[in-house]
């Protein structure tokens, strides 16, 4: 026959679990919440240079545009310093695509907003290593805009903008 607990016994184990258990989710929580992520550039890697762009595209200018913005990501992230020679490492890039599409219609069947998409191949070269941190990859980047409340020109500068950051992050993290 079993003794019976005095329900103040009872009382104290269960106020352990739930404390318990609060404990290990705060544990977990926290845990998660202090992972950060530093990049994992090389850290032998202290100068950049950026190759002019290359275009297989007709859309005049997108290259130099590209060139110029992800030239200023580089300097307005620190990680590396922008050199025109004897660099560390060395990014390479060609536009590859650029289109400008339909996006959506109204119930009359105009066009109601466009979608504008860039596809840009990049080589990130560590010269000292002489290996490819990045080799061949593509970064893809894509707005829509509607022409009545945006010009081309502006969506294509929001674009260019997002895909430069896209790419110094790209080479930034190695991946």
């Amino acid at each position: 026959m079993a003794i019976p607990e005095s329900s103040s016994s009872i009382r104290w184990i269960s106020v352990r679990l739930r404390t318990s258990i609060v404990m290990l989710i705060l544990s977990v929580l926290l845990t998660a919440c202090s992972y950060g992520f530093s990049g994992s550039l090389p850290s032998h890697l202290q100068t950049v240079k950026v190759l002019p762009f290359r275009s297989r595209v007709t859309e005049y200018g997108l290259e130099q545009d590209l060139t110029s913005r992800v030239t200023q990501m580089f300097v307005r992230d620190g990680r590396l310093t922008l050199v025109t020679g004897d660099q560390n490492c060395e990014l390479e890039g060609s536009v590859v695509m650029w289109s400008r599409t339909p996006y959506s219609y109204t119930s009359a069947e105009q066009v109601e907003e466009y979608k504008i998409e860039i596809r840009v191949e990049l080589t990130f070269t560590d010269l000292l290593d002489e290996s490819d941190i990045l080799n061949s990859e593509y970064v893809t980047s894509w707005v829509v805009y509607d022409p009545d409340t945006e010009s081309e020109d502006a969506a294509r500068s929001r674009l260019l903008e997002e895909t430069a950051g896209d790419i110094v992050r790209r080479c930034l993290s190695g991946w």
